[in-house]
């Protein structure tokens, strides 16, 4: 291959991948905001800061109302919302829990001190004496 070739293949490369580039970032824009536009009222969202809240007011053009707690209203610029939570992903799935890894908590200073000898009874280990 001539070498007077190679210069021109490099730079159609890079228009390529500069064009794919462009164009999936422009179709994920476009994305983000058919979806910050279409929330509703009652909607879950996750805010870009992580904070999870539910739409109440969404008429405003770059303001929307978020309840964040009961009874806890805030306006947020609409380009903070990450993402609509579908009733799907809001749920946890508790089924798998094990119930053999809980964790006794005691009451009171004296119960602890009783759960640790217990520990160390069942391990096989003695308590150093002062």
């Amino acid at each position: 291959m001539p070498s007077n070739l190679i210069i021109p293949l490099m730079l159609a490369a890079m228009a390529v991948f500069m064009f794919m580039s462009i164009r999936n970032q422009k179709k994920r824009a476009a994305a983000a905001t058919e979806m910050q536009s279409s929330v509703v009222p009652g909607s879950r969202v996750q805010l870009h800061s992580g904070l999870f809240g539910t739409v109440v007011d969404p008429s405003g053009e770059e303001v929307v109302t978020i309840e964040i707690a009961p009874g806890v209203v805030t306006e947020w610029n609409r380009l903070a919302i990450r993402e609509v939570i579908t009733a799907d992903e809001d749920t946890t799935d508790t089924s798998d829990a094990d119930d053999d890894d809980s964790i006794e908590v005691p009451d009171s200073p004296a119960a602890l001190d009783k759960l640790t000898k217990k520990t160390d009874d069942e391990s096989g280990d003695k308590p150093e004496e002062k």
